[in-house]
Parts: structure tokens; C-alpha cells; sequence
């Protein structure tokens, strides 16, 4: 009596996971929450400010004050090669990921992300998306909104 014999195919990925665009806009790998998370709670590397900033056109300066870390501590930590601390890489990771968000929202135009990130907006109570993604909560809701206006929701 013969046997059929059952032959396995082994799945062998052809394509690497892509970063998050979040992750991408900071210059990270992480190609999912997990990684990011690690990556955060490890602290970020002070050099994911000035790719931020480069990613809106911005000085450092300005994200240093969007993202609530004194100049002379940022300088004094990139001068010395340490990390962001596990908070201070979280609230940059906010922003990465509201900017990701609007530029999803904007078809991959870059500038028009970064002028609407920067204008004040009546559903944010007059502020601008980049000050109200301060906290997470704040950042929650800029994403919310984007969502909500790519959904036709007048907002």
C-alpha cells in the first residue's frame, strides 16, 4: 500500500516589515508598537529631536519646547551621548506620530502637514496641533481629528 507523502511548504518572508511612519520620521526601525515601546523606555537617542525637526521644518529649539525639555539639558545630554530620558523620548514619539498622521491625512505632502500642524484650529480651542499633542491625550485627539476630517466629519 503506498502512502502519499505530505510535503510542508515553508513560508519564507520575500519583504521586511517596514517601520511605522511614526518610527521612520525619528529614524527608528520599529516595525510595531513593541519595538517603539522598547525603544522609548530605553530613551531616544537625542539625535530623534533634530529628525523631527527636520521632518517639520522646524528649528530644534521649537521642538524642544513643544516636547517640554530645557535647551541646556538637551545639550547637555547629546554633548555627553546619553539618551532622552523614558518620558522625553514618549512626548517626541507623540509628535513623530501626530506628524505621521497628518502627513498620511495630506497624501504624503510634507510642507502642507507642516503648515496645517502649525496653524490654530478652532476644534483644538485655538491652538495648534503640534502645542496641543503635548500630552497624550492632547496627541490622541489631534490623530482623532485627522481621522475624523479624512472621514468627511466636519470638525
Amino acid at each position: 500500500m503506498d502512502r502519499a507523502r505530505v510535503v510542508i511548504k515553508h513560508y519564507t518572508p520575500t519583504r521586511r516589515a517596514q517601520p511605522l511612519p511614526s518610527a521612520k520620521i525619528i529614524g527608528l526601525r520599529g516595525t510595531n508598537e513593541f519595538e517603539i515601546a522598547r525603544s522609548i523606555n530605553d530613551g531616544l537617542s537625542t539625535a530623534t529631536v533634530g529628525r523631527l525637526a527636520r521632518a517639520l521644518s522646524v528649528t530644534d529649539g521649537q521642538i524642544l519646547r513643544i516636547v517640554n525639555i530645557p535647551e541646556s539639558t538637551y545639550h547637555s545630554r547629546k554633548r555627553r551621548k546619553e539618551p532622552l530620558t523614558a518620558e522625553e523620548s514618549s512626548r517626541v514619539y507623540r509628535v513623530a506620530k501626530v506628524t505621521a498622521a497628518a502627513e498620511e491625512f495630506f497624501d504624503g505632502d510634507k510642507e502642507a502637514a507642516g503648515r496645517w500642524l502649525a496653524s490654530p484650529k478652532l476644534a483644538l480651542g485655538g491652538k495648534t496641533p503640534l502645542d496641543f499633542a503635548r500630552t497624550a491625550e492632547g496627541s490622541d485627539y489631534v490623530t482623532r481629528l485627522l481621522t475624523r476630517m479624512a472621514h468627511g466629519v466636519v470638525s
